[in-house]
């Protein structure tokens, strides 16, 4: 850590900013705002400790943290009820906010994530639009002047001088009109009052003056939003005697902003944006979400890229962001491209999730999930972590073949927005936090796989789904594919007995069971009831169908399908003796590690994905390496530890372990909840049409969410943990709430694994198995009834 924090502070050179070896460091970050609003701390220390939410920023793979704070918290005595969960964050109990404030900069350092600190404020309020947090100062009023506004930099600056992660001071939040009627900030005019330039060079003056060690970032103006090179006219730092090396200029982007248009219109009423509507078309300008991808290019070049293409200044676009809905993310997967093609510095808006302070919309541009932790499979936080710098990966001993990161990552090569990654697990600690130069440890790697490119996009995603305990792998026999693993059945069949009579989904004359089976699953239906040669489909989950069954229907059969899958877990086995690999020498394959004291479950983590990854069957976790075990050797060691030549890691003495890959089924299913919602109106995916039960339950796996609620035909997927959505139930009438279940089973003796997963095996059915035996029998029903077909991508 000490070897991190000495690469400080930076200094920008041409358009980069440097670290102290010279070395590039990129200001890849997230907003994490809460102290520049009516709480005056950030947001999430309600939900989860403070330490925990800065290792996961790091564990995203952010170098940085825009910290926004008003002058108003500076001077505020005491935290607002209901702002930090003290069962939660007990060391924060007492403190002011500005103290709260100093724990989050320590505890960013901690995790190795640098801090720019932002006033983005004046009082502690929601800001945006035309409003009186517009100016540096506040007209009129004694408390908050320029001068205190300078003042109040000068006193943060000493006040994290020793704290070298506080790598620069962004001075002001979108300055822009603070009344539609009054007078509006300009640049370089030469005001007394409103000269955004005459402002900015003294603060940064000031800043000099005390010797602030960090860097100076000035934004420009918010409305209209002109290039850059508006401010170059002449250079800030020869018009304000300032040394060149300490100024970064910012820009902010955002769909429904845009180059010269009157972007405030955003907040207005309807009437008075379609005025302003009217006003940019006339002068033919285009907000930024309404441009091709050719035109949004050239229009960022002119804006501010032409600076580094030029090599002038660094330049941070230090806020971005976008919701999930498809013109947003469209477009903001456009501006991704552009940031990784000009490698520029950014920094998303924001991290923070649920209500916005003071007021009841949720925040729907956060990446994280309603309970604080990392929403691995948004589509936003994959683009934003391939322009995070590439996280150093543990190499092969074989030099023929290239290490490359893991599918997870690489997946990522295209922004197309049509496409569904699957979920990425998490680094344990962020690359940057090696030194320069050094061998970075196996802590930075979420995982690591090796082969050709075109190799690599074949390999299996293995999804690490919340709330499984492991990756989804294939069932045995089955290829890897780049979507998630075959789903299986264990039918449950009923006699004498239905659900829900009378509430048919769809009715059909049955001459073949594995038909109906399938349209069954096909169709995300609970299940059905079989009488007289039809089958009656229900709706309902089969938990519901379960607890809903009548006896009395002598004629009937009621079939519930239970959903199947297979993860990874792990056998870890302690030799009694030295281990002699069985494989040949050209099968061995050596990972080379630097283990890190502090994160010990991370190599772990790292081998376990490099031996999924690469197709193995386990792996040895030795000193500095840990060697990756083949299907023939692991086999032996089986048969060794049968032999009792190795133990069980829980019954021999600490030392030396060998992991061996053992899959074990897990049984998915939903715990009903009627008439109730957890988290209303946070919506971490929607999905309109009728979306089934079987494609729901994929969703979540596939996108790690633990719940959905669905009404009136419409899933509406949540991302908190399910303990957490259990605890947060709420009445919803007509809503019927769905909490992903899972049940890994275990054999009686761990001996017998593998014959318990071949018995399990036998009696499980495959859709996909099913299917082909449908089209052979050229099946009269499905050729002549056109309201039914099979998705094959369900399948």
């Amino acid at each position: 850590m000490d070897k991190w924090r000495s690469q400080f502070p930076l200094r920008a050179r041409g358009c980069r900013l440097v670290n102290q070896d010279g070395q590039h460091f990129k200001l890849a970050g997230v907003n994490w705002y809460g102290a520049s609003d009516s709480y005056h701390v950030v947001g999430g220390l309600d939900m989860r400790p403070l330490a925990d939410i800065c290792h996961s920023v790091a564990a995203m793979g952010f170098t940085v943290v825009r910290l926004p704070f008003s002058s108003e918290m500076l001077r505020v005595q005491s935290v607002p009820e209901g702002a930090i969960d003290y069962s939660l964050n007990g060391e924060l109990k007492g403190l002011t906010p500005l103290q709260v404030y100093d724990r989050v900069i320590e505890q960013l350092g901690l995790a190795g994530v640098t801090v720019m600190i932002n006033n983005h404020t004046t009082v502690g309020a929601w800001s945006g639009g035309v409003e009186l947090n517009g100016m540096w100062f506040r007209d009129q009023c004694e408390i908050y002047t320029e001068q205190s506004w300078i003042n109040d930099w000068v006193m943060m600056a000493k006040r994290y001088k020793d704290m070298p992660q506080v790598v620069g001071y962004d001075i002001r939040n979108e300055v822009r009109p603070t009344t539609m009627t009054g007078p509006s900030p300009r640049w370089g005019s030469g005001e007394k009052l409103f000269d955004w330039s005459r402002a900015a060079g003294s603060c940064a003056r000031a800043l000099m003056d005390a010797a602030a060690p960090g860097v100076i970032v000035v934004e420009r103006i918010a409305w209209p939003q002109n290039s850059l090179r508006e401010m170059l006219k002449p250079p800030p730092w020869e018009a304000w005697g300032v040394p060149r090396d300490r100024i970064v200029l910012s820009v902010h982007m955002y769909a429904w902003s845009g180059p010269g248009s009157w972007s405030p219109k955003h907040f207005m009423p309807v009437v008075l944006r379609s005025f302003f509507d009217v006003v940019d078309y006339v002068g033919s300008r285009s907000l930024y979400g309404e441009m091709s991808e050719e035109l949004l290019e050239q229009q960022m070049d002119q804006d501010f890229g032409f600076c580094l293409n030029e090599d002038i200044c660094p330049v941070w676009l230090s806020e971005l962001g976008a919701d999930l809905s498809s013109g947003e993310l469209d477009w903001f997967l456009k501006v991704c491209k552009y940031l990784e093609k000009r490698d520029v510095d950014f920094a998303y808006w924001p991290l923070n999730v649920g209500p916005k302070p003071g007021g009841s919309d949720d925040e729907a541009y956060g990446i994280l999930t309603n309970d604080w932790q990392p929403r691995w499979a948004d589509r936003r936080l994959q683009a934003l972590r391939r322009l995070c710098p590439q996280p150093s990966v543990p190499r092969k001993s074989l030099p023929a073949r290239r290490p490359l990161q893991l599918p997870a990552r690489a997946r990522a090569n295209t922004w197309d927005v049509g496409r569904s990654p699957s979920p990425m697990a998490p680094m344990a600690t962020p690359s940057h936090l090696a030194s320069p130069g050094s061998v970075a440890t196996v802590a930075t790697t979420t995982a690591t796989c090796f082969g050709d490119v075109d190799e690599l996009l074949l390999l299996a995603p293995y999804p690490w789904c919340r709330p499984l305990p492991g990756p989804l792998v294939p069932w045995p026999g089955t290829p890897k594919t780049k979507e998630l693993p075959e789903v299986r059945y264990l039918w449950k069949v009923l006699d004498g007995v239905d659900a829900d009579p009378g509430k048919d989904a769809m009715t059909m004359r049955c001459t073949d069971l594995e038909e109906a089976k399938l349209i069954c699953v096909s169709q995300g239906y609970g299940g059905f009831a079989l009488h007289e040669g039809y089958a009656y489909m229900r709706r309902a989950a089969p938990e519901a169908l379960l607890s809903r069954m009548q006896t009395g229907y002598t004629k009937t059969k009621m079939y519930l399908p239970q959903e199947v899958r297979l993860c990874a877990s792990w056998l870890d086995l302690v030799p009694m003796g030295q281990v002699k690999p069985q494989s040949t020498p050209g099968d061995s394959e050596i990972i080379s590690l630097q283990l890190d004291d502090e994160h010990p479950e991370a190599a772990l983590e790292a081998c376990q994905r490099a031996c999924l990854e690469g197709g193995k069957a386990g792996f040895e976790l030795r000193e500095a390496d840990a060697r990756l075990i083949s299907a023939a050797e692991a086999e032996d060691l089986r048969l060794r530890w049968q032999m009792g030549e190795l133990r069980h890691r829980d019954l021999a003495p600490p030392g030396p372990c060998l992991h061996l890959l053992e899959p074990r089924p897990a049984f998915i299913g939903l715990e009903i909840f009627n008439d109730m919602d957890a988290f209303p109106g946070s919506d971490a995916r929607v999905v309109t049409g009728n979306c089934g039960l079987t494609r729901c339950r994929e969703i979540c796996l596939q996108e790690g969410f633990c719940g959905f609620a669905i009404k009136d035909g419409v899933a509406r997927f949540r991302s908190a943990d399910a303990s957490v959505l259990k605890s947060r139930l709420v009445p919803s009438p007509g809503s019927i709430f769905h909490i992903l279940t899972v049940e890994v089973q275990k054999p009686e003796s761990e001996h017998e694994a593998g014959e318990h997963l071949r018995q399990l095996l036998a009696s499980l059915w495959s859709p996909k198995v099913a299917k082909a035996k449908v089209k052979k029998l050229q099946h009269g029903y499905l050729q002549a009834c056109q309201t039914v077909s099979i998705d094959d991508d369900f399948l």
